[in-house]
């Protein structure tokens, strides 16, 4: 933890401590929403969505000689990719009781989520997308509210990724050599919030959802090379959809009403949790000494796993509608991956483990309260990640000599997420949250040098890190 984080720590309990100042002199008490309650919201019936996303994917990768299946460069290499997506989908929920919903779907993602697949022997490298996906599944839902339903849902998916033609990676020259489209079958878990849109009118939703979708591995024969490519990916996407439910016929049974609890969202606040992340980075390798590039094809490796989060900072409900408030937090992550590199004296590919290790940030974010126990919120501003430093090996796994140094690169996160009161059937009592959140972070490119026993190269590395958190939250109001 550097002086800067210090500084804005610093800086986040100054801002903090003079709302309180300020605050001093208003009412303890919460404002009051008084917007009328809406009729009855149907949550059994059919339903088609439809909406946006962001994704990002992480393959790890071994290339093996297709006559004898014996590798040829053994190391696992992670991948990566990202991209935009679209999602269309139909489905039908049930009403179990004033408390539980459940149902089945299926949906389809047209995207194009781009990044790279490569080869060492000799360095060759092509862009791989994937351009489809579908899935079907079933899911479970608690609702926080009459208007607001929190979700997890799983299932059976399948992905469509696009042909790679390989260029050779020193001057970007076609090859001929190219690996066939491929489809990929898997499973997912995924969840997300779904709250009613009254501005529209009876029937219509808001979904925000995360998904991690795992596939099983692959074989990429490179046409006429006598080489195949091990692809194994994992996907994450974050998507925003408008639902319209159907149910104009179907009888909705009548249940006992939720009770309202009084929330009171303003007042400092302690965050705790656990998440998964993946990363992508652009690289390219580089001549530390004239700055001109050795491997000049940008590739896009990939990291993905666990991380830990600790935070604080400081909410003020200022409308009965909307609250906003500063805060900050650091991970403690293990984002597994890798970098790569082929010195240029020869055909020599060689490639090393590297990680995430921590990550903090400072900002503010803003929120819309659905009702007045969940509140949905956006948030952004300045973000720090550590990196490890890579000791290289390789095609066989051997040691080389080769290793880079850790780092701590630096940058902005723009994120988003839903949070609600939380007493566990009234065990834990007021002041609790549960919060569920999804961050994006860009970071600035690094030069990484590459201390080895001949002329060095660097390679030039410019991760973007997506996570999603869930953590419990205790406010002291």
């Amino acid at each position: 933890m550097n002086r800067l984080f210090v500084a804005l720590v610093a800086a986040v309990c100054t801002v903090t401590s003079s709302m309180i100042g300020h605050a001093a002199d208003m009412p303890a008490k919460a404002p009051v929403d008084t917007t009328p309650l809406a009729a009855a919201t149907p949550w059994t019936g059919f339903y088609v969505n439809g909406g946006i996303g962001y994704g990002s994917w992480a393959a790890d990768t071994t290339i093996v000689n297709t006559p004898t299946g014996v590798c040829s460069n053994c190391p696992t290499q992670v991948q990566g990719g990202k991209g935009w997506l679209g999602t269309i989908g139909g489905g039908y929920d049930f009403q179990f009781s004033n408390r539980i919903v459940g149902g089945i779907f299926g949906d389809a993602s047209p995207s194009s989520l781009k990044g790279t697949i490569q080869d060492g022997q000799p360095f060759r490298a092509g862009e791989i997308a994937e351009r489809w996906s579908w899935g079907v599944g079933v899911r479970a839902g608690w609702l926080s509210s009459p208007q607001t339903m929190t979700y997890v849902n799983g299932g059976y998916t399948s992905a469509r990724f696009s042909s790679a033609d390989m260029l050779g990676t020193f001057a970007g020259i076609p090859t001929g050599l190219s690996t066939p489209a491929v489809t990929m079958n898997g499973w997912f878990l995924g969840g997300g919030i779904e709250t009613t849109l009254d501005l529209l009118g009876r029937g219509w939703f808001w979904r925000n959802e995360y998904r991690y979708s795992y596939y099983t591995s692959k074989s990429l024969p490179e046409a006429a090379s006598g080489s195949s490519i091990t692809f194994k990916p994992t996907v994450q996407t974050v998507t925003t959809q408008i639902v319209y439910k159907f149910n104009g016929g179907l009888s909705t049974p009548v249940y006992p009403a939720i009770p309202a609890v009084t929330t009171n969202w303003t007042g400092f606040l302690a965050s705790a949790g656990l998440g998964y992340g993946l990363w992508s980075a652009d690289t390219i390798t580089i001549n530390p000494v004239t700055g001109i590039c050795l491997l000049c094809v940008s590739q896009r490796q990939g990291g993905k796993g666990w991380l830990g989060t600790v935070g604080a900072g400081y909410d003020w409900q200022f409308a009965p509608r909307w609250v906003t408030g500063v805060f900050g937090d650091y991970d403690f992550a293990r984002l597994k991956g890798t970098v790569q590199d082929q010195w240029a004296g020869g055909p020599f590919a060689f490639s090393g483990d590297i990680r995430q290790t921590s990550a903090w940030a400072v900002g503010p974010r803003i929120g819309w309260l659905a009702n007045p126990q969940t509140l949905t919120y956006v948030n952004g501003g300045y973000t720090s990640a550590r990196f490890s430093g890579a000791t290289m090996v390789g095609l066989a796994g051997q040691g080389i000599g080769f290793v880079t140094q850790p780092f701590t690169t630096n940058g902005w996160f723009v994120g988003g997420g839903v949070e609600t009161a939380f007493n566990l059937f009234g065990l834990l009592g007021r002041g609790w949250f549960w919060r569920n959140e999804y961050r994006y972070a860009s970071y600035g490119s690094k030069t990484l040098a590459e201390a080895g026993p001949v002329p060095p190269t660097s390679v030039d590395f410019k991760p973007v890190v997506q996570t999603i958190v869930s953590q419990v939250v205790f406010k002291f109001n």
